[in-house]
């Protein structure tokens, strides 16, 4: 069965009409109109009374790739916080900056994810972290977490002695033997290299602790965090709760110019509604291809991006490939902080705004996770893997987005399955799909 995951469900539905003809199965279109815009409000914060577990009114949870995370699923502002256990600048970030974090966490404002990395300024911070990751597993990260920056304070020779370590899980009231059973696995190990690998990714990372707000690294202290998440707030506010007034032509950034020299060949395909995108790609047996044209209520102006479905049967369910692109950068990428006179975009930020403007429905618990670098066709892509859950009517699914520039056109790709556990086998088959891909240029017609 094919289902709609899109926003723009009743045109999705007739797309996927036209495929299933094609491929010779049966379509289900969804059974009700796209939904109005409208953004959930946050869940109501609730004070940690003196006394008792700081952490237990609040939402524990992990990320695609498993780091521990912490809000509610309402919040605007996802606060990626890149630590060490066994690094004392962490520590100290932990003692000064972190109660303002987990205030913002409390008023339903921010999400936090935490990367654990280990730094060997103190021993024992590997285990420290595969203990913590560990305890994770019981929602009692966060928990844990405080208990060993605590013994960083308190032992500060040798914080996390192997004797003491062994304690932690009792100390935070888990499951000993399931604790003991997962520090024995290698789960916790795999974990910590994704995390190293997480920062490796960030451009600006130099060392713990780092902290990027809604993707864009913030200062560490309290009050320059505490105005980065109230900006980053404000900006979700404009984007998704201010209705653009007609013929507004106010731009974060201009729409991607177009070089003169292929303009010719180019203009003509984005003046057509419906289009195909300016690429090739190579489907298997069985798959379909539809083009349209999607209207957003995007920040300063209601906008047509052409976009492009890809659908059809892989191992396990069905895979699907939506292509938006010709759209423009609205969220640039670099420091705030920074002395910077231009900024290049994102399309790892652009891939996310997107996704939930887009190509979600917005009634889904959607969940995103760290930058990563992809490939498409060969070409290096920036861009993270998803999921999305209790869809209303809709099966839940997850998959990846990756974003890149071609002919300074901005493209992105966003490929899930249904049902979501098809993704255990078919990523491989999706990403020989992606790997086809030709970007090319149509051939030029003559002006009479």
């Amino acid at each position: 069965m094919t289902h709609a995951l899109h926003r723009f469900g009743a045109l999705i539905g007739a797309l996927l009409m036209l495929i299933t003809a094609a491929c010779g199965g049966n379509a289900v279109p969804p059974t009700s109109a796209p939904p109005t815009s409208t953004v959930a409000p946050p869940a109501s914060p609730t004070p940690a009374a003196a006394g008792t577990d700081r952490y237990a009114a609040l939402p524990q949870d992990v990320t695609v790739q498993g780091f521990p995370q912490l809000g509610f699923p309402s919040a605007t502002v996802d606060v990626v916080i890149y630590g060490a256990f066994d690094d004392l600048a962490s520590g100290t970030f932990y003692r000064d900056s972190f109660p303002a974090l987990l205030d913002r966490v409390r008023t339903g404002e921010a999400r936090l994810i935490y990367v654990p990395l280990v730094t060997g300024t103190l021993s024992g911070g590997r285990g420290a972290a595969r203990a913590a990751l560990c305890a994770g597993d019981q929602n009692a990260f966060w928990q844990f977490h405080d208990l060993l920056f605590g013994w960083q304070t308190e032992f500060p020779t040798d914080p996390f002695a192997g004797d003491r370590l062994l304690t932690g899980g009792a100390a935070v009231g888990i499951d000993v033997n399931t604790w003991n059973t997962c520090l024995l696995g290698d789960r916790a190990d795999l974990r910590l290299d994704d995390a190293q690998q997480a920062a490796d990714n960030e451009p600006d990372f130099t060392s713990t602790p780092y902290v990027t707000v809604n993707g864009a690294p913030s200062l560490t202290d309290a009050a320059s965090l505490n105005f980065t998440i109230t900006q980053a707030a404000q900006q979700f506010d404009q984007t998704f709760l201010t209705t653009p007034s007609a013929g507004s032509t106010e731009d974060a950034q201009s729409t991607p110019t177009i070089d003169p020299v292929i303009d010719s060949t180019l203009a003509p395909l984005l003046a057509q509604e419906g289009a195909p995108p300016p690429l090739e790609l190579d489907l298997p047996a069985g798959w379909g291809r539809a083009y349209s044209t999607v209207v957003l209520t995007d920040i300063d102006a209601v906008r047509n991006i052409p976009f492009a479905l890809y659908q059809g049967p892989v191992t396990g369910g069905t895979g699907s490939i939506i292509v938006l692109w010709a759209f423009p950068n609205l969220l640039p990428a670099g420091n705030p902080f920074a002395q910077e006179t231009a900024v290049a975009p994102d399309l790892y930020l652009d891939g996310t705004r997107l996704l939930r403007l887009a190509v979600v429905e917005e009634r889904c618990n959607i969940g995103t996770d760290l930058r990563r670098e992809y490939s498409i066709g060969g070409l290096a892509a920036v861009g993270t893997s998803f999921a999305a859950v209790d869809c209303p009517g809709q099966p839940d699914t997850r998959g990846w987005l990756a974003g890149l520039q071609q002919f300074n056109l901005n493209f992105l790709f966003y490929v899930y399955t249904d049902p979501i556990t098809a993704m255990d086998t078919a990523q491989g088959e999706l990403q020989a799909i992606l790997d086809t891909v030709r970007f090319v240029l149509p051939e030029a017609t003559e002006t009479p």
